[in-house]
């Protein structure tokens, strides 16, 4: 499986230094504003992870990650800002469902380990998400078989 990452700045030098930092751990995409990442997710989705801004002018990144989770709901989202307000950390986790919230900059160990740990969210996801349809189809068929064995015993 493509476990792409999509990164999402308003300022392309950030995005062009993710993408330099992590070439070799990961298969990164970026988009310059919230409303080109929702153009991308939709077009290309899904990613795995997405990893966003905070402070970015057409919509801040609580307002885009809770679009992506109405979106993309299995890609795992991340928060990534210069800011400390804790208001508006409690906003994004809120709202968007923030796997982490994780405050610039940020040391390339522990962005890697916070995008390795949302990666293994991801597919825990697909695997609980994969259970539960199987479950729904197991009972979909007994259902049906139950309804089968109810029109003999009538006759």
């Amino acid at each position: 499986m493509d476990d792409r990452i999509l990164f999402v700045d308003d300022e392309k030098n950030i995005l062009e230094g993710y993408k330099r930092l992590l070439r070799d751990e990961f298969n990164i995409t970026t988009a310059t504003s919230g409303g080109q990442a929702l153009a991308e997710l939709q077009l290309l989705g899904p990613y795995a992870v997405v990893i966003s801004d905070m402070n970015m002018p057409e919509m801040n990144g609580a307002e885009f990650l809770a679009q992506v989770r109405q979106v993309a709901p299995s890609s795992v989202r991340m928060l990534l800002t210069g800011y400390k307000d804790i208001d508006l950390a409690i906003e994004a986790v809120n709202e968007g469902r923030i796997f982490r919230y994780l405050t610039k900059p940020c040391k390339k160990n522990d962005l890697i380990r916070a995008i390795k740990m949302a990666l293994a969210q991801y597919h825990a996801n697909l695997d609980d998400n994969e259970a539960i349809k199987q479950a729904k189809e197991i009972t979909l068929q007994a259902a049906k078989l139950s309804k089968v064995l109810l029109s003999r015993d009538q006759r």
